[in-house]
């Protein structure tokens, strides 16, 4: 796997919104059911996307315009990391804080009383192709030997990126009472640093992917 998508995958794997999810699920009686929805539907939603782009795209001829396209989507999405990184700093936000909304509300109870099919639906929106994962597409299809490796790759992506759903899984069946108290404590640590976590994060990976395609072009 190239150091590149390495390093964005390791980025993606604690998120709020996904720690929040796995938590409301640990809470109930049947977890391993509801994780195991979650799992399946985003990895099978993940995978299908990150396997179909870099087959189809792993195949084209690499043309100097072609070169230079993939080097233009790594400046997009660097702006595109930067704006979220400094709208977060200034306090904007697309999404509601958890924390602020009324616990009778209809987001709270949902989170409190998930069915498999909600579970399912939360695996697929809290892992929606995002900069990270657009990112890691193009270093992959840029690295790859060829299309096996750049499945392969994807592959290992996604192992990562759902690590902390994977190991909630495991848990549960052992050792339930650990789990919930693990994942409770990551929550609670990314509910408190959020802003932190995303300008940090998104502002670095920002800058990264905005020089490396300044020098590209430059070059």
């Amino acid at each position: 796997m190239s150091p590149e998508a390495l390093v964005l995958a390791l980025s993606s794997v604690v998120r709020p919104t996904s720690t929040a999810a796995l938590y409301a699920m640990l809470s109930t009686r049947h977890p391993q059911r509801l994780l195991a929805a979650y799992l399946l539907a985003g990895l099978a939603f993940s995978l299908g996307i990150g396997i179909v782009v870099v087959t189809v795209l792993q195949q084209r001829a690499v043309t100097p315009a072609v070169a230079a396209s993939r080097t233009v989507v790594d400046m997009v999405l660097g702006a595109a990391a930067l704006g979220y990184a400094a709208g977060t700093w200034a306090g904007w936000s697309p999404r509601p804080d958890p924390d602020r909304v009324p616990r009778d509300s209809r987001f709270r109870r949902r989170l409190q009383n998930l069915s498999p099919s909600g579970a399912a639906l939360a695996g697929v929106l809290t892992h929606l192709p995002g900069v990270f994962y657009l990112a890691a597409l193009n270093a992959i299809i840029r690295s790859a030997g060829g299309v096996a490796d750049a499945v392969l790759q994807v592959l290992v992506y996604n192992a990562i990126w759902f690590s902390t759903a994977i190991a909630a899984l495991f848990l549960s069946v052992f050792r339930p009472a650990l789990s919930r108290e693990l994942v409770g404590r990551v929550s609670d640590w990314g509910r408190r640093r959020k802003r932190e976590i995303v300008v940090v994060l998104f502002g670095a990976v920002g800058v990264y992917l905005l020089v490396k395609g300044v020098l590209a072009l430059s070059g």
